[in-house]
């Protein structure tokens, strides 16, 4: 009798877990996403190869698993540099290390399909900004 009022509990018991896992679950989301409207960018709309242009040229290609890679040629398979980035208040964040410089960020927007990118070099004293521009490109790159 004391095994049954034991499982019965621990079944009981799992069933509020496994509930509660699929409620919380279901009120997050990855996407960090405030919505299309007012001006916010949402995750997809950073995912893919974007041509850069500003003091240089360059191709950023930013994947779905929250990594990018910034490439001085359009081959994804020889970046310059890479990091990982998340998206907050339609606002991507991507911290990075250029190897042999230092670290740094990439704080991007996009409005009206433009890009605009405030690179961000932390091995200057104060942080030294630097503005690109990127466009998304719609033929297929040797992405690899």
């Amino acid at each position: 009798m004391m095994k049954k009022v034991w499982l019965g509990g621990c079944l009981f018991l799992l069933i509020g877990v496994l509930g509660l896992a699929g409620c919380s679950s279901s009120g997050s989301s990855s996407s960090g996403s405030s919505g299309s409207g007012g001006g916010s960018s949402t995750n997809s709309e950073f995912v893919g190869a974007w041509a850069v242009t500003g003091s240089a040229t360059a191709w950023l290609y930013i994947d779905s698993n929250n990594t990018f890679v910034w490439a001085d040629v359009p081959d994804k398979t020889h970046p310059h540099f890479s990091g990982t980035w998340s998206v907050n208040n339609g606002t991507f964040d991507g911290a990075f290390t250029n190897p042999g410089v230092g670290t740094g960020d990439l704080i991007i927007k996009i409005s009206n399909g433009v890009m605009t990118i405030d690179f961000v070099e932390h091995w200057h004293t104060p942080d030294n900004h630097v503005p690109y521009t990127a466009t998304k490109l719609n033929a297929k790159l040797p992405i690899k």
